[in-house]
């Protein structure tokens, strides 16, 4: 997303998030050096608020807000039938799923949900900002977009078999809500919300599906994924995701509000038949 900002000449981009390295990795890979990395843990008002600060004082307003962290959390997998159909005994399901700690699961709610929901609030004041600037409306002239705030979901809010986590699905269907509601309780603020739901793009987060499938990379290429798990039989690249953040922050995008933009080559119309 931050590259194909980048590449699109907007001014300044700031990507904050706990890693440094991380950080500094995105913004050497930038071709117009517009990234500024700002190490920030959404979890924390204080490191939030730390990080506001740290923005406003290197600009007058935010005209987009990305808040796109999240974690997948203990991998809480769902009951899955042996070969000839059997379940599990219930007592094993119990045993397993009981032993993973309140607070695990509870920091993938704090992080995907809560930590989304004070990002969008402690950047309020910037994003109105960016609306005061809008140039007065012309008759029959497309004005410039209002503020937007962009929130990443995930096509495990609708799915209830991928991934296999219920703190982590739960987290993505509360996501998604609350990107409607947000959308619902901002407009007349005039400061839109739109969530984007991805399917399977490589990423820290998501590395383990494309090992334990022995796929080396980033599987963008046809035929990468069988195509009942996959209908576009490949992941999701950097451009279908890069473009997708460009056209939303476009003046094309700028009708787009209190919607969730599937982008997932199709996965979501055919994983709940398979296992």
């Amino acid at each position: 997303m931050a590259k194909a900002l980048d590449a699109n000449e907007v001014s300044k981009i700031f990507v904050l998030g706990r890693r440094e390295d991380a950080l500094k990795e995105t913004a050497s890979q930038t071709i117009n050096g517009t990234v500024i990395p700002i190490q920030c843990d959404i979890t924390s008002k204080e490191s939030l608020e730390a990080a506001y600060n740290a923005v406003a004082a290197q600009t007058t307003h935010v005209d987009l807000l990305v808040a796109n962290s999240g974690i997948m959390g203990p991998l809480m997998k769902a009951p899955q039938p042996a070969a000839d159909g059997s379940l599990p005994a219930l007592s094993k399901v119990r045993d397993e799923l009981f032993n993973v700690p309140m607070e695990e699961f509870n920091n993938v709610m704090n992080v995907n949900v809560t930590g989304s929901y004070y990002t969008f609030l402690a950047f309020l004041p910037l994003l109105e900002a960016a609306n005061k600037r809008r140039p007065s409306s012309q008759e029959d002239v497309l004005s410039a977009p209002t503020a937007q705030v962009i929130i990443t979901s995930s096509i495990a809010g609708y799915n209830r078999k991928v991934p296999f986590s219920f703190a982590y699905n739960a987290s993505k269907a509360a996501t998604t809500h609350l990107v409607k509601m947000l959308s619902t309780n901002f407009a007349g603020y005039n400061i839109r919300v739109n969530g984007i739901s991805p399917g399977l793009y490589y990423s820290d987060m998501s590395s383990h599906v494309f090992k334990d499938a022995g796929i080396e990379g980033g599987a963008i290429s046809d035929g990468s994924f069988p195509r009942e798990l996959i209908p576009a039989t490949r992941a999701g690249s950097e451009e279908d995701i890069g473009g997708l953040i460009v056209w939303l922050a476009s003046n094309s995008g700028g009708y787009i509000n209190g919607n969730i933009v599937v982008t997932d080559g199709g996965r979501i119309s055919v994983v709940p038949a398979v296992y």
